[in-house]
């Protein structure tokens, strides 16, 4: 009886502490915050304005998107005609570095706060902008096709000789919807991380042979991460994708109850239009 008694006062001292220890102890998963296109729903995408927002709300790291000016300079921007962002009209690689910086590209935002004309900026602006931060900021971008959906010649490696001039392959991951592309940056240069991009038209196209199926395709390519569009993450899907040891991030999530649970799934990063928001939601003890 005194021994059964003492048993029932050991497994509750015990429980006690184990839920002591839950709510006092941080968690060991660190999910990456990811400013997509620095910010697009607090300043105009992909300007430098959006991703001074995205630094300062204390994201991990910030995301681009990049194109080739008709004069070979790279240049940020999301879509490869100039119409949606700009008081520009036409493809962007029709123009040339010194002509597209006379547009503006914050002349079509309707997010909050009111902003000053923004220049597209060039990639060499965006890095300039991380040098001159003291806390160390990493970079995701995104590679980009023309608006005939051909890839743009040379662009793998003129974004490889600018990232190895500001000492920034070390912090910088290039992501893509074309495998091809992910393929020639592995090529240029190993150690440069990367990773392949699952879209809804890739879903569409793929997704109904089954996780194992999308997992294995993603191995082939020999990546380090496999960004989600967050409507097709299923846990299925991550389960296949981990089981074959590949990082796994998930994009474009702006509400807080989604950013809770990718971050109780386990994903290595999230890519929020609020970074603000994300970097609150991540900072918050995962109720597992």
């Amino acid at each position: 009886m005194v021994a059964a008694f003492a048993a029932i006062i050991f497994a509750l001292a015990l429980t006690a502490i184990i839920i002591v220890l839950r709510n006092t102890m941080p968690d060991t998963h660190h999910v990456l915050t990811v400013a997509h296109r620095g910010g697009a729903a607090v300043a105009p995408e992909n300007t430098l304005a959006a991703f001074k927002a995205g630094i300062d709300a204390g994201a991990d790291a910030i995301e681009l998107d990049i194109h080739l000016s008709r004069d070979g300079v790279i240049m940020v921007m999301h879509d490869p005609l100039l119409e949606r962002t700009t008081n520009g009209i036409g493809a962007l690689a029709e123009y040339t570095h010194a002509e597209l910086k006379q547009f503006n590209a914050s002349f079509r935002y309707t997010g909050t706060g009111s902003y000053a004309a923004q220049q597209i900026p060039t990639l060499e602006d965006v890095l300039l902008l991380l040098k001159s931060e003291t806390r160390k900021v990493g970079l995701q971008v995104e590679i980009k096709l023309k608006a005939d959906e051909n890839r743009y010649a040379g662009i793998e490696e003129k974004l490889i000789n600018m990232l190895r001039a500001y000492d920034m392959l070390d912090r910088t991951t290039v992501i893509s919807f074309d495998f091809s592309t992910l393929m020639t940056i592995n090529s240029l240069e190993p150690s440069l991380k990367r990773g392949a991009l699952i879209s809804r038209k890739y879903m569409t196209a793929v997704g109904s042979k089954g996780p194992s199926y999308v997992a294995s395709q993603m191995e082939e390519l020999a990546v380090d991460y496999v960004g989600v569009n967050y409507n097709y993450l299923s846990a299925n899907l991550y389960k296949a994708l981990r089981d074959k040891k590949l990082g796994v991030g998930v994009w474009t999530v702006n509400d807080a109850n989604s950013m809770q649970k990718f971050r109780l799934m386990g994903v290595d990063f999230i890519t929020s239009d609020n970074p603000a928001l994300l970097v609150q939601e991540n900072g918050k003890k995962i109720d597992s």
